[in-house]
């Protein structure tokens, strides 16, 4: 049952992540930069693990009514931001050894 209730999650979240975040608003002209950002993982065991892809943005349980938006890099994240997995806080994520290429307003 707790594995059914975590893939579920894991699914919500990612459907949630396709389907209602925003994207990144452009600047003035449409002027863009790329900038190159690390992938973060939860490390709690409980955990499908989930990766925090800041490509992708993501839910935001803290604040349902507003989702990070793709090109959030996880230290700007709020402080608030949990897991939408495991609810753990950002303090229980590591960074990982991928990168990934984002556009962001120049």
């Amino acid at each position: 049952m707790q594995t059914t209730r975590r893939t579920f999650a894991c699914l919500l979240a990612a459907l949630t992540g396709l389907l209602a975040l925003p994207q990144a608003p452009r600047a003035k002209g449409g002027k863009v930069r790329r900038v190159r950002l690390r992938k973060w993982q939860c490390t709690n065991d409980e955990c499908e693990p989930y990766v925090y892809d800041p490509s992708a943005g993501d839910i935001n349980i803290a604040d349902p009514d507003n989702p990070i938006p793709p090109g959030v890099s996880f230290k700007d994240l709020p402080d608030t931001w949990r897991c939408p997995i495991c609810r753990d806080p950002k303090s229980d994520f590591e960074p990982l050894d991928e990168w990934v290429w984002v556009q962001i307003p120049a």
